[in-house]
């Protein structure tokens, strides 16, 4: 008995310390599945960049593996994004500047969702340690805290 009242004090200051945390992160019902990167590495913007890109028939997406100085030196608007992975309802992506003249989004919500968790690599993350970087008609570059992804518009 004494012994159970102690596991349970322990542990108390571990749940706090859990809860903490907790409130510092993003929690997401579904989070988008992760892209899958193709093993081919190539040349992108004039050469200034080199990127992996995603293993699907039409690629929309790709991983930076080297200029993403180039990327964020030539960005026109940099955003933090929203407090979880529904890009849908984002105003920057949905009639702010990320949209097109006609309201509808310049780049697709599903996909930019996917890189942010693909980024993030589990299913919380930290908005504030993510920046996107809006290139204008260019593709659009997020960056986490490990790696970039860059995305092409629509």
């Amino acid at each position: 008995m004494t012994e159970h009242t102690s596991e349970t004090s322990d542990a108390s200051p571990a749940s706090s310390d859990e809860s903490a945390v907790a409130e510092q992160l993003t929690p997401v019902v579904k989070p988008p599945s992760p892209f899958v990167w193709t093993d081919d590495v190539v040349s992108a913007f004039d050469g200034a960049v080199t990127v992996r890109p995603e293993s699907a028939r039409y690629p929309i997406a790709a991983t930076v593996v080297d200029g993403a100085e180039y990327l964020v030196a030539t960005a026109r608007e940099t955003f933090t994004p929203p407090a979880d992975y529904r890009f849908q309802s984002w105003n920057e992506l949905q009639s702010g500047r990320l949209a097109l003249r006609s309201g509808e989004p310049q780049f697709p919500p599903a996909d930019v969702s996917r890189a942010i968790a693909t980024l993030a690599k589990r299913p919380t993350y930290q908005p504030e340690r993510f920046t996107v970087f809006y290139r204008g008609s260019e593709p659009l570059y997020i960056e986490g805290p490990d790696a970039g992804i860059v995305i092409i518009p629509w």
